[in-house]
């Protein structure tokens, strides 16, 4: 008898299983976790399939010994193989960037001692007010499969977990957070979790896994790392922030999203799967339907502030009249103001106002930003003195462009003198703008800085430019103008704030913050128009060559291999190409990429 073995190795997508004899009286099943000889060494390895024969011709090595703590059901080994063909990765390197490498000298009895992370949870509350409509939506999602929920903020979010937790305590289940900082601050909150964020120490995070898979009903709070975290009695996936970009692994192979996971997670396991976020995405309309999408829940007082009028008269051309207003109001309450703003610097970049020259960064080719006395870039870090000519006409009319987060914070201090007015972002200390009246702050401070169990005593939170998003080269630009501002609106709810949004397209906000799935269902209707996702698949395909007739030949060769077997592709040139994919020719496209060697990267779900 052959065992046809995954090695547990980083892998070229073209490799699949090794062939090992199996030893007399050694019995192995489908996800078996094993032993075997490779190369000039040993390694762990999962059990694809049992075959009669003589592995296919040759004489094959006998496999070493059984692991007892390595092994998975059919069900879970098939998720991993969903998601490598879904990849274009071999199965091979899905599991050795998911099961952790224990160390190499293990003293403690891991199926039984309990992770080193564990520790007593801090206090979580939520107003009687509010109580009752967690609970309800906690009953509506028992009744269903999957649902997506919106909620505010990650206090909301935690708490829903909880209940849902107390509620359903006799099956597993999985939480992924977009980064290391939420994973940690829901984890704080709920009792006996296990975190998993890729932050730990090989030694710790094999001692978390084997620590999850072996509790009969655990809980683990994990970033994308762990999305793959199977266990045999998974009742429930719940994604945090399931909008978010870091939830997709976007600059190395395996590019995994973890959303993916999810509904793998949930085909092959028949686990539940509930997004929670402030608002959908356009993805969850079209898959979890209008009958599972629950909440909102209320949101606080919401003012939108036509620009195109309040320019008019206003003290800078970043501070609309009604924020002038709500901001002495606020602060005459002794309250705190938030003002969102996503640009750093003095101004946005600088333009040669001669011959147009625009400085960009000699390092990466991005846009140097000016500061008070030097020029940054928010790309590669790259820091130059304030240019005082142009270095084409070398004339010194320079001109800033834009405004910046120092030009919009001096304006407010100019507006309001006897206030305090502190910047917050990457750049800048927590402590710096800890007790200032005003903030002026990046999404430094949502994803970094701002802790909503917790928030600070602030009256107003406002966005300064709401209209940014909608102006960017992508289809989802307004999906994303409505996320961001349905988080900062969150972020007005965590502190009991008013929201105020500056924009230029003011009926747009206003339906858009009102109705959020209708605006979503007519954007999807224009995608739909324009055979844009989800309507068709998108991918991307690059090649790394030092040579570049050899890249560009290369890069032919795959364009020709995907015309092959789906000549209704659509093939957008540039670097990488950008492919447009009829839903029906998904698996076809796939399955030619898994014969792809590994000098083409290939993404199958990029971020746009």
């Amino acid at each position: 008898m052959i065992a046809e073995v995954y090695p547990i190795k980083r892998m070229p997508r073209r490799f699949d299983v090794f062939d090992y004899e199996i030893p007399p009286g050694m019995a192995l099943v489908r996800g078996s976790g094993v032993r075997i000889p490779f190369r000039f060494g040993e390694m762990r390895g999962i059990v694809a399939r049992i075959t009669d024969g003589a592995g296919r011709g040759k004489t094959v090595k006998p496999v070493s010994a059984i692991l007892s703590d390595l092994s998975m059901t059919d069900a879970e080994l098939s998720c991993f193989e969903d998601v490598a063909f879904d990849a274009a990765q071999s199965v091979s390197a899905v599991l050795h960037a998911t099961i952790p490498m224990p160390g190499k000298r293990q003293t403690t009895d891991l199926r039984t001692s309990a992770p080193s992370n564990l520790r007593p949870p801090s206090p979580l509350t939520i107003s009687a007010r509010e109580a009752p409509l967690i609970s309800q939506t906690v009953a509506e999602m028992s009744e269903r499969s999957e649902a997506f929920v919106a909620v505010p903020d990650l206090k909301r979010a935690t708490v829903l977990i909880a209940t849902y937790r107390r509620d359903n305590p006799d099956k597993a289940i999985l939480v992924l957070a977009p980064n290391v900082r939420d994973a940690q601050l829901i984890a704080s909150r709920l009792p006996k979790s296990i975190v998993a964020t890729g932050a730990e120490s090989q030694i710790e995070r094999s001692r978390r896994w084997k620590s999850w898979r072996s509790s009969a009903s655990g809980l683990l709070v994990g970033s994308r790392m762990a999305a793959l975290w199977t266990h045999p009695n998974l009742g429930a996936v719940f994604i945090v922030r399931s909008g978010h970009p870091n939830h997709k692994q976007d600059d190395r192979n395996p590019r995994i999203d973890a959303r993916f996971v999810g509904q793998v997670l949930q085909n092959r396991l028949n686990t539940k799967r509930f997004h929670l976020d402030v608002t959908p995405s356009a993805e969850d309309l079209v898959q979890f339907g209008a009958t599972n999408l629950l909440g909102p829940t209320a949101r606080p007082e919401t003012i939108i502030a036509d620009m195109t009028i309040e320019r008019a008269g206003s003290p800078h051309p970043c501070l609309g009249n009604s924020l002038v207003i709500e901001i002495a109001q606020t602060l005459a309450e002794n309250r705190r103001v938030i003002c969102a703003y996503n640009l750093k610097g003095v101004s946005r970049r600088l333009q040669c106002a001669d011959c147009g020259h625009r400085f960009p960064c000699e390092g990466c080719g991005g846009v140097l930003a000016p500061y008070v006395a030097t020029v940054l870039c928010h790309r590669c870090g790259r820091t130059e003195p304030l240019p005082t000519s142009c270095p084409t006409c070398h004339k010194t009319k320079l001109q800033p462009k834009g405004f910046g987060n120092r030009a919009v914070a001096a304006a407010l201090q100019s507006a309001f003198p006897e206030a305090t007015v502190a910047v917050l972002d990457r750049d800048t200390s927590v402590d710096g703008g800890k007790d200032a009246d005003i903030l002026v702050v990046t999404r430094h401070f949502t994803e970094n800085v701002f802790d909503p169990f917790q928030p600070p005593d602030a009256g107003l939170v406002a966005e300064l430019e709401g209209d940014r998003s909608l102006f960017e080269p992508s289809y989802r630009a307004l999906e994303k103008s409505l996320l961001n501002a349905e988080e900062w609106r969150g972020v007005a709810h965590a502190c009991r704030a008013k929201f105020l949004i500056q924009t230029e397209m003011p009926d747009l906000f206003r339906n858009a913050l009102s109705q959020p799935e209708k605006t979503l269902l007519d954007d999807l209707a224009v995608r739909k128009s324009y055979a844009q996702p989800p309507y068709v698949r998108s991918m991307t395909v690059a090649c790394k060559s030092d040579e570049p007739r050899d890249q560009a030949q290369k890069i032919a060769e795959a364009v020709g291999a995907i015309g092959l077997v789906s000549p209704g592709t659509t093939i957008h040139k540039g670097d990488p190409i950008r492919l447009s994919i009829p839903l029906s020719d998904e698996r076809a496209i796939l399955q030619a990429f898994s014969s792809f060697d590994d000098r083409y990267i290939i993404d199958t779900r990029p971020l746009e």
